[in-house]
């Protein structure tokens, strides 16, 4: 009886074993298929590398060892494979910029002078200089790393970092941007667009605070949240100290769209960008900016650093508009060294005004080296070229990164000619306190700027002088590219105060605690027209009051649906909607 049940036994362990070997063998060729069908190669796009000499190069250091195999088959999760291809881009291109850092460990690279010690305010050479002091040594060191940076940086942003030909909205969401995006938002879909929108993200940590935001709220409204870690890599942030302006660069660079339109968080547009996008200006020049209040103040040592060739002896501009060539008078437009000529008026200085980056619209596919090299910028903006750029005045920060770039890597772009609105109230003092920066639609601008300057004057303009074509443009700029023109409003800044019912109540000089409402209407009874489709499926314009149109929204979000924002979660909603529902009460139009 033993003996039987000893030999079945054996038996049994010899299929056991057999089963076990069998199982070794197929598992072990499936590993090797695996194994074999990756390739690292995979990774770096052989037809981008195969036209990109400079990705290629910037990409060698990442191929030490052409043989190593993973012991994770990537190729068998596309995802996967997608991620680490776009991260190891990243990662590249910023120990690119980190082997380019500048020190500023022993202090500013650039210090800003006294006021005593300015000049004048003329924006001349010399009067922009006397406003800052930066050595010799440093000029020559950030010029060859400059010079590196542009070199190695490859001439595009390869396919697979966003998806060919699709158009989008990015802003920046977090706490209360994410609040004041939503509003935007809901401007946005108020104007009729259909584009979908990307939220960015700067941290893991405001995904995970706000995923009702991002996994309901917001795909109700054709968004999404994008993550900077997860896009990047965690390699590429960790260690990195990011925040305020730098995120905008970042946000274009990570975007799943080809075609961009940023937005600022307090950005309300009230024109439909979908025209934009479709128009032969944007296909023509593929970047589209806005003017600042004031002109640009880019310190004239960096046009040495960049290795931008400033001819000082040709104006070709006067403020933002082309001066022509007199037919009759060959060489008019040469200056002496000793004339007093505003400095961005000269041959290839950049062209006055200052940029407002509080919307920028920008083609990915054709501008790639631009949003690149603005990235550069950025992340090493506040020690080094927010200061080169601004020189202290007001709104130092990203705003002239991207035109900068663009013209290091001479990529063209169009900038709106007609000046800002600024919307606002009359306080009790009678003083005047702006509240927002109304920005012209580009494509009537355009159409303004080419029919009244570039069409004319290059008919009646080639037999002016070159005085009275200053005269005659200085004319056009009061009368015809001023604030209050006919060119409609595009979008709407609101930026002082924002529109954050939080914000408002903590102001006693705009808040009447007493009547929990405001003070003031901040916007004046601003109006603009909307097209809306009627009972009857038909358009119809309506005339819009846009101060009481954002109060409805915070009063639907807010009040009626009640839906959570992180930026509200500590404060008493019931407060809140008591305010938001007293100013809706106050605004409401007459009937």
């Amino acid at each position: 009886m033993k003996g039987i049940y000893l030999q079945k036994l054996s038996r049994h362990r010899i299929k056991v074993l057999v089963i076990a070997v069998l199982t070794l063998i197929l598992f072990g060729s499936l590993i090797n298929t695996n194994i074999n069908s990756y390739n690292i190669n995979d990774i770096h796009d052989e037809e981008t590398l195969a036209t990109n000499p400079q990705l290629s190069e910037f990409h060698n250091h990442l191929n030490d060892d052409q043989n190593h195999k993973p012991t994770i088959p990537l190729s068998s999760n596309p995802g996967l494979e997608k991620d680490s291809k776009k991260h190891k881009f990243w990662n590249s291109i910023f120990e690119g910029f980190d082997s380019n850092k500048m020190d500023s460990s022993d202090g500013p690279l650039i210090h800003y002078t006294d006021k005593s010690e300015h000049l004048d305010d003329s924006k001349t050479k010399k009067a922009l200089l006397s406003r800052a002091k930066i050595s010799n040594e440093v000029v020559a060191s950030l010029k060859k790393k400059h010079k590196r940076v542009v070199e190695d940086l490859p001439n595009a942003i390869p396919d697979y970092i966003f998806k060919k030909g699709s158009t989008g909205v990015v802003f920046i969401g977090g706490a209360k941007f994410s609040w004041l995006t939503y509003l935007a938002i809901l401007s946005l879909k108020e104007t009729g667009s259909k584009l979908p929108i990307e939220v960015v993200m700067p941290k893991k940590e405001d995904y995970e605070r706000e995923r009702e935001y991002c996994d309901k709220l917001l795909p109700e409204l054709g968004a999404k949240c994008i993550v900077v870690p997860e896009e990047l890599g965690e390699t590429t942030v960790k260690g990195r100290k990011l925040k305020s302006f730098q995120f905008k660069s970042i946000a274009l660079a990570i975007s799943s769209f080809q075609n961009i339109l940023l937005l600022d968080s307090d950005n309300m547009l009230v024109s439909n960008p979908d025209l934009v996008f479709k128009s032969k200006l944007y296909q023509k020049y593929g970047m589209i900016t806005w003017p600042d209040y004031w002109k640009r103040t880019i310190f004239p040592k960096y046009y040495d650093i960049a290795d931008i060739q400033v001819n000082e002896g040709k104006r070709v501009r006067y403020d933002r508009f082309p001066l022509f060539e007199p037919v009759n008078s060959p060489g008019a437009l040469n200056v002496e060294e000793t004339d007093e000529i505003p400095y961005h008026d000269l041959e290839n200085a950049i062209p006055d005004l200052s940029t407002e980056s509080g919307q920028l619209m920008i083609n990915k596919a054709t501008h790639g080296k631009t949003i690149l090299l603005s990235l550069y910028y950025n992340i090493y903006g506040p020690d080094i070229f927010y200061k080169l750029f601004s020189l202290g005045e007001q709104g130092e920060g990203d705003k002239d990164t991207f035109v900068t770039a663009a013209i290091v890597n001479q990529q063209p772009y169009y900038q709106v000619k007609s000046f800002i609105l600024s919307p606002g109230y009359f306080k009790a003092d009678g003083g005047f306190q702006g509240v927002a920066m109304a920005q012209k639609n580009p494509l009537v601008d355009e159409k303004l700027f080419n029919e009244l300057v570039v069409d004319a004057f290059d008919k009646s303009g080639r037999t002016l002088s070159i005085p009275d074509q200053i005269t005659k443009l200085k004319a056009l700029a009061e009368k015809e590219f001023n604030s209050h023109n006919d060119v409609p409003i595009f979008a709407l800044h609101c930026n002082y105060p924002k529109l954050d019912p939080l914000n408002y109540m903590v102001k006693d000089d705009i808040y009447d605690a007493t009547k929990k409402r405001l003070k003031y209407r901040l916007y004046d009874k601003m109006h603009y027209d909307k097209t809306v489709i009627n009972n009857l499926g038909e358009e119809e314009i309506v005339k819009t009051d846009f101060e009481y149109e954002q109060w409805l929204h915070m009063k639907d979000v807010l009040c009626i649906n009640k839906y959570k924002f992180e930026h509200f979660k500590d404060h008493d909603m019931e407060e809140v909607c008591t305010f938001v529902n007293n100013q809706v009460e106050w605004l409401k139009p007459e009937s």
